[in-house]
């Protein structure tokens, strides 16, 4: 299985920081868990082929599941989920971009939760939390002023995108993708990201920003 392809990047990243267990390898399929995000994340052209890997392993208990849009459909309904996206995974490959001077970054710390939840309602709280303590989101300032957040989801995807609404269109939004992307690649990571499927100021901020888009989608689902 090609884990270079850009639909399949999640699956590399976990695998290379040492947070994914095979459950199942073959030269056509590839299903691992992820320890840190505790999802399972499927590889896999033959959807017939990936419904049998899956029964093996997807259990009541599991609440987080990615997998080729092929088998988008089938297992949501199979498994039980509740809620899901498609959505198209973008990923940079270019050289190491230059910062953009008006920004600054720092870690999030314990205290900027409550604005992080304030603002950013895609994830739960105790999940920003998490990410906080595990340094994975950056609020961004021009000089003294707070202009946003960035950060890293659980299984490596970089998103958490936020622009406060008084600082919109003035590049920030970019600026704030550009400093996360060059911190990915400081790492020794390729920087992967996911887009809603229909959210086309996003896939256009993607292209403006060199991101090259997955052919096809891919589905996140959720109970």
């Amino acid at each position: 299985m090609d884990l270079t392809k850009i639909e399949y990047l999640g699956l590399d990243r976990v695998l290379k920081r040492g947070s994914g267990d095979i459950l199942e390898q073959r030269a056509d399929a590839l299903l691992i868990r992820d320890r840190v995000s505790d999802a399972l994340m499927l590889a896999c052209e033959d959807a017939s082929l990936g419904i049998n890997l899956l029964d093996r392993h997807v259990t009541p208990d599991c609440d987080l599941l990615m997998v080729p849009e092929t088998l988008g459909a089938a297992t949501f309904e199979r498994y039980g989920f509740t809620d899901k996206l498609d959505c198209w995974q973008v990923a940079y490959f270019g050289e190491k971009p230059a910062p953009d001077a008006r920004l600054t970054l720092r870690p999030a710390t314990a205290s900027d939760l409550p604005r992080l939840t304030e603002h950013y309602h895609l994830l739960e709280p105790d999940v920003i939390q998490i990410l906080i303590e595990r340094e994975s989101i950056f609020l961004g300032y021009e000089g003294e002023r707070w202009v946003g957040f960035v950060g890293e989801h659980l299984e490596g995807s970089m998103g958490i995108l936020y622009v406060l609404p008084e600082y919109r269109r003035r590049g920030f939004g970019a600026a704030l993708e550009t400093a996360m992307i060059a911190r990915t690649m400081e790492r020794g990571f390729v920087p992967f990201g996911q887009v809603v499927k229909d959210n086309q100021p996003s896939l256009r901020l993607q292209q403006k920003l060199g991101l090259a888009q997955s052919e096809h989608l891919i589905v996140w689902m959720w109970k």
